[in-house]
């Protein structure tokens, strides 16, 4: 009988990336994957430490995996367990704690754990100059009808408040050629849509003796015949994941005006609408620019939807100062947002000052901030009525009989009634109505 495995992922989509890599390998050694709230013989947690609450259900999920089954293997890797090895080794039931850069070769470690109770800490520093790039390469996303490509890891840039550059490493880029070839690879796999992923994606190339840039790599693929078409000759998607406001270069402007292949949707970090609290963070633009570049976005592509991280309570925030950044908020209407309230990261500047809000501050602002996007994304969302979309349909939906979910190219989620056998195809589905979750639709054509 096959062991069974349980994996659960934390944070970030590159952590989602990783945990699918792992995934995969597991399998291949004959692993079966299972819910990770079944009973296994292995389970591994991907953690997060960008957040106090990252890390308190990281711990969580680890004790989970404990109480479910007490003589599984637990492995903790991911962020968490790259800053706070320690700590998670101590928790009861954990056997092997691997850091970033171990964490693709967990097969290994696993093959060489000595079983006597003591866990086996496997954690590097990334500070190194030696550290490189790690490509994991994933073949099949099993139960995904999206294909997602790591291309670039690590951040070189040190926000004051930010844990990351610990947890990851410096920057650092797949090379070219490669990135090319597996982007070719996944297209004749059959997906549909390539999403672009890494922690600083925007900075992708510049550690490469070969000089290239995120656009330079975007614009290849788009030309590249063995990109254009897939195995059923139906051009492919294009996505690209979170990328810094500074780093939307000419080049990658004119590419996502120019190519309809490029999905119509940007997640761009604000962190704050207010200028001074920007400066205190170390972030290298002003709400103007942002401002400025979002218009610039719209204009080149009028049904491109924007996302953004925003955070409230940063030491020193005045009362003035948060309302200067709903304002700011206001004005430029995110069709989402990841809203957060600001948490001390240990080692970090912001975590040293001694003007921190207080909790119960930031919690109400955060409040506040969640309720003004919930009003603008069901604001956003019911512009989209009577439109005809393009969507990946992703298979059946969570709630409802009879209904599939899917995709569209502004990133909005779409519910409209279809069979089973639409998974993994692009159709067009009319907008009948929007919500906060997102749209409800009727099927055009499959």
């Amino acid at each position: 009988m096959s062991k069974k495995a349980a994996l659960y992922t934390l944070g970030c989509k590159l952590n989602q990336y990783e945990t699918m890599f792992l995934q995969e390998q597991l399998e291949k050694c004959g692993y079966l994957i299972v819910p990770f709230e079944s009973v296994a013989d292995l389970y591994v947690i991907n953690t997060c430490t960008v957040t106090n609450k990252g890390d308190y259900h990281s711990r969580m999920k680890i004790r989970q995996a404990q109480n479910t089954n007490p003589d599984a293997l637990i492995v903790a890797t991911g962020c968490s367990a790259q800053v706070n090895p320690q700590r998670l080794a101590a928790i009861p039931g954990v056997s092997l704690v691997l850091g970033n850069s171990e964490k693709g070769n967990m097969i290994h470690y696993l093959a060489s754990l000595k079983k006597n109770g003591i866990p086996d800490i496997r954690v590097s520093s990334l500070d190194q100059e030696t550290v490189r790039f790690q490509p994991l390469f994933i073949e099949n996303f099993s139960g995904y009808t999206r294909a997602f490509l790591k291309i670039q890891e690590g951040c070189s840039h040190r926000c004051s408040y930010c844990i990351v550059p610990t947890a990851r490493g410096k920057n650092r880029s797949a090379r070219y050629g490669d990135a090319l070839a597996q982007a070719r690879q996944l297209v004749e796999n059959g997906y549909k849509e390539l999403v672009l992923t890494g922690i600083h994606l925007g900075t992708y190339g510049q550690d490469l003796e070969e000089k290239k840039s995120l656009s330079d790599l975007i614009e290849a693929m788009l030309l590249d015949q063995g990109c254009c078409q897939g195995q059923d000759q139906e051009p492919f998607r294009l996505r690209i994941s979170s990328i810094e406001p500074t780093e939307i270069t000419p080049h990658l402007k004119r590419l996502i005006a120019q190519s309809p292949r490029i999905c119509a949707h940007l997640h761009i970090p604000l962190q704050s609408g207010d200028d001074q609290t920007l400066r205190a963070m170390h972030r290298p633009y002003t709400c103007a620019f942002y401002q400025e570049l979002i218009e610039e976005l719209v204009s080149l592509r009028p049904e491109i939807t924007i996302g953004a991280d925003v955070m409230v309570g940063f030491p020193g925030e005045s009362d003035d100062e948060f309302e200067e950044s709903l304002r700011l908020y206001e004005r430029i209407e995110f069709d989402g947002a990841f809203t957060f309230a600001y948490s001390p990261r240990p080692g970090t500047q912001a975590a040293a000052r001694e003007d921190q809000v207080p909790v119960k501050t930031r919690l109400e602002r955060l409040q506040r901030l969640i309720d003004l996007q919930n009003r603008i994304t069901v604001a956003r969302n019911q512009t989209e009525v009577g439109r005809v979309v393009e969507v990946l349909v992703d298979g059946r939906a969570p709630r409802g009989e009879g209904l599939l979910a899917g995709r569209a190219r502004n990133n909005k989620q779409v519910i409209f009634a279809g069979d089973d056998s639409l998974a993994g195809y692009l159709v067009r589905v009319r907008i009948t109505s929007g919500h906060l979750w997102g749209l409800r639709g009727d099927l055009v054509n499959s």
